[in-house]
Parts: structure tokens; sequence; C-alpha cells
């Protein structure tokens, strides 16, 4: 069983996450991928959005990639995305291009914390069954990746892509 310091402090690194950029790698493309997203296109989407409606997809985080590789997603559509980690180690989710082209309404790790913050970069997810849930809203469409960038994770092949249609 897991300790409150620990899920406490894997809600400090949560927070921490949301504010410090990770290794930027990659751009988006596609139409739309090159126009930045506005505040206000975020708070509309996120006053609009029929959370009811909501898909739930899981990316799982292993010591030698993310399954799927490749996740489909469609714009203005709501999402909950479950980030586990079944590793043996931390690994990241670090997307900074995606989630910044997206409207995040909340991270949260289930029946312990929430944070919010207009855009995240990365997460830190902790191993052997580290999960933490992102509500957003995909706003442009593009091919994004997604990657963990610690020490030599990246070369071992922990990363994927995010296609917004």
């Amino acid at each position: 069983m897991r300790s409150r310091y620990l899920d406490t402090t894997l809600f400090a690194a949560l927070c921490a996450a949301g504010f410090l950029a990770g290794c930027a790698v990659g751009t988006p493309t596609g139409p739309g991928s090159d126009v930045a997203v506005t505040q206000a296109q975020r708070d509309a989407a996120l006053r609009d959005a029929d959370w009811a409606k909501m898909t739930d997809v899981t990316i799982t985080i292993r010591d030698y990639g993310y399954l799927p590789g490749e996740l489909r997603l469609k714009v203005g559509q709501p999402y909950r995305l479950t980030l586990v980690n079944l590793g043996s180690v931390p690994h990241y989710f670090t997307a900074p291009e995606f989630l910044g082209s997206v409207a995040t309404r909340k991270v949260e790790v289930r029946n312990q914390a929430e944070a919010k913050a207009k855009v995240f970069t990365s997460f830190e997810v902790y191993p052997r069954g580290g999960s933490l849930d992102v509500y957003f809203i995909p706003l442009r469409a593009g091919s994004y990746r997604a990657y963990c960038h610690m020490k030599d994770h990246l070369s071992m092949g922990v990363e994927g892509k995010l296609v917004v249609e």
C-alpha cells in the first residue's frame, strides 16, 4: 500500500511538471498545427464541453515504450487520458507541443488530488502502477510526439505519437 507521503510527493511532482518544460523535440504537423491556441479558445472549449460524452483512453508506459505507440484523437472531443507506468523506474510523458494545443480541464491522481494549470508540458509517472488522469480537449489537428526525456529512455524507445484529426 502506498503511503500518503508518496501520494503527496507524486502530486508535488505532477504540479512541478506542469510548470517545467521538458526537452522539446519534434514539431506538430498537419492542418492548423502552426496556429497558436489562445487562452480564450481554451476557455471557450472548456465552457462548452459536454464532459458526459468524454472518451476514455489509456497510455501504458513500460520501460521500453508506450502502448499504444500511436493514439488517434479528434478535435473538439473531450477526453480523459489515463497514464499508467508499469515500468520498473519513473517515466515522463513529455509532449509540450501536444499539451500546448489542448484545453486542459485538470490533471488528477484519483482519490488523492488534482492540479489545474493553463498549460502543462510533461508529467512524471512513478513506477509499478503509478497513474494519473489528464482531462482535455484537443483544439488543433496535427501529429505530436510524446516521449520520456529521462537519461537514455528515448533511445530505448519510450516514446509514442498522438495524432489529432
